[in-house]
């Protein structure tokens, strides 16, 4: 998402910076190949940005934030800031606490909808005082969605949404390596056919998920929090948290989206993922 996103705003006569320090060899491959001008530090980011987004893996979201923070403490820049991770609202507003008390101006923001490239451009969901400085982006790639003045509102929205389609995943890998585990493929394969021929359809995205599982576990536990927050019970994504470590813990969990085996059929992947299993006595 990252990469795709800062490939479009380089199309549109944006300068994308970004710092590549620690990072692997493959997203500094992809940086390079889509034209993002490299900052040997954090604090070069801060210095010379207007705006920084924040685009990773949920788990390592506040991390990044401290890390921004402390370049922001010893430059007296203040860029704003934009977390545009799979959050829930208590996260986004963790986030946001330590990007202000260091003197950055927040912007809570979340993704919804496939990278740029792909169909329709992904949703950015903007909430916060400072959601304007979005404004110029929208149309670069990429729609900008304002969702209110409250921080926490464009992660809810996230969190609500995903909760639905990755929690859906879950469920469809959950019941289909079960159906392998059980030796009864074949007959929930024809009896869904029978009457649930646009679920079996759906069931097809199962195949990709050992591309993403590993991104997906820390992202069902932010749902799970979001929802227990509000009286919701937190057990139905907790439980999708522990399908995608099921997958990401198989033999295909190391796939990733460039490596995936586009060819290998659900059966075959459920397979696989069945024959990953660990029964419990």
């Amino acid at each position: 998402m990252g990469h795709a996103v800062g490939r479009e705003f380089r199309a549109g006569g944006l300068e994308v910076l970004t710092c590549l320090s620690g990072r692997s060899p493959r997203t500094c491959r992809m940086a390079e190949l889509v034209g993002f001008k490299a900052v040997p530090s954090l604090e070069g980011i801060v210095e010379q940005s207007d705006l920084i987004l924040s685009i990773l893996v949920p788990e390592a979201a506040v991390a990044l934030a401290q890390e921004v923070a402390g370049a922001l403490e010893r430059t007296g820049c203040r860029p704003v800031f934009a977390d545009c991770n799979a959050v829930s609202p208590a996260t986004t507003k963790r986030i946001g606490s330590i990007i202000s008390e260091a003197g950055g101006r927040y912007l809570d923001a979340s993704i919804i909808g496939p990278p740029p490239g792909q169909g329709q451009p992904p949703r950015f969901y903007v909430s916060g005082s400072h959601a304007q400085a979005m404004a110029q982006l929208d149309g670069r790639g990429i729609a900008v969605r304002w969702i209110g003045n409250e921080v926490g509102r464009a992660s809810a929205i996230k969190m609500c949404y995903a909760g639905l389609t990755k929690g859906t995943l879950a469920l469809h890998a959950a019941v289909l390596t079960s159906a392998e585990a059980l030796g009864l493929s074949a007959e929930l394969r024809e009896e869904l056919a029978y009457s649930q021929g646009q679920k079996l359809k759906a069931m097809e995205q199962v195949r990709r998920v050992p591309a993403k599982a590993f991104r997906w576990i820390a992202e069902m536990e932010e749902i799970a929090r979001t929802f227990g927050s509000v009286g919701v019970t937190p057990d139905i994504h907790s439980g999708a948290a522990e399908v995608f470590r099921m997958v990401a813990e198989s033999d295909l969990g190391g796939e990733r989206t460039d490596t995936l085996d586009r060819d290998r059929s659900l059966p075959q992947t459920v397979s696989k993922l069945a024959g990953s299993l660990k029964p419990k006595p």
